[in-house]
């Protein structure tokens, strides 16, 4: 669309003289009291004596008093015999009478075959609603490309004067880098310079091995835990019980 043309109002408002901006602050430290420290009256008298340094030393502790006992064990010492696997005891089992007897023939459940299920008939009403005439189907599309407005373009009033200057074609060159100054040095080694020397690998010493004596020695003959071989596990005998219950 068309756009109204820009209008600017004149102003009647103009600064006279000189215009003077903000002047430039520099940093200067804050204005601080002076400190003014009282004179004390309070002065010590005679030598200054400071806490003595404490070495370190074991603390004291009471000697250990074993009272005497007057209960003493009288008679021989039975220890507690060694104990063998055995099976637990278990109560026999009592089986009662029973005074229930089933009567006649024992019918079981009779054998089921697969059959299909029943399922209702199909009841089709009538229908009292017919077309009439021809139908007319939905005729078949064909692709077309859609309607587009006609490209309107506008004149315009603005044309470049004179030549066009182009950015120049820039190649590449390396910038522009400081010498390198190096300054001279006044401290020099003297005397000749001792290096490490080169180590050679050794084993380090080792405490000599102290094998003290031994006044516990076994008596007698040694005796070791007998071989065991496999053998299989006791099993108690099957018993089975007569039954009361017969098929008349």
């Amino acid at each position: 669309g068309e756009r109204a043309n820009i209008v600017k109002r004149g102003d009647n408002l103009l600064p006279e003289g000189e215009f003077q901006k903000r002047p430039d602050q520099t940093w200067a430290p804050g204005e601080r009291a002076n400190i003014v420290k009282r004179g004390d009256n309070l002065q010590p008298e005679g030598e200054f004596s400071k806490r003595p340094d404490a070495s370190w030393a074991p603390g004291e502790r009471a000697n250990v008093v074993r009272r005497d006992d007057n209960l003493q064990p009288e008679g021989e010492f039975q220890k507690r015999p060694d104990q063998t696997w055995a099976p637990g005891e278990r109560a026999n089992i009592v089986k009662r009478g029973d005074n229930l007897q089933p009567e006649g023939e024992f019918q079981k459940r009779p054998d089921q075959t697969w059959a299909p299920g029943e399922r209702a008939n199909i009841v089709k009403r009538g229908d009292n609603l017919q077309p009439e005439g021809d139908f007319s189907k939905r005729p078949d599309a064909t692709w077309a490309p859609g309607e587009r407005a006609n490209i309107v373009r506008r004149d315009d009033n603005l044309h470049p004067e004179g030549d066009f200057h182009k950015r120049p074609d820039q190649t590449w060159a390396p910038g522009e880098r400081a010498n390198i100054v190096k300054r001279g040095d006044n401290l020099q080694p003297e005397g000749e310079f001792s290096k490490r020397p080169d180590a050679t690998w050794a084993p380090g010493e080792r405490a000599n091995v102290v094998r003290r004596d031994d006044n516990l020695q076994p008596e007698g003959d040694f005796q070791k835990r007998p071989d065991q071989t496999w053998a299989p596990g006791e099993r108690a005998n099957i018993v089975k019980r007569g039954d009361n219950l017969q098929p008349e």
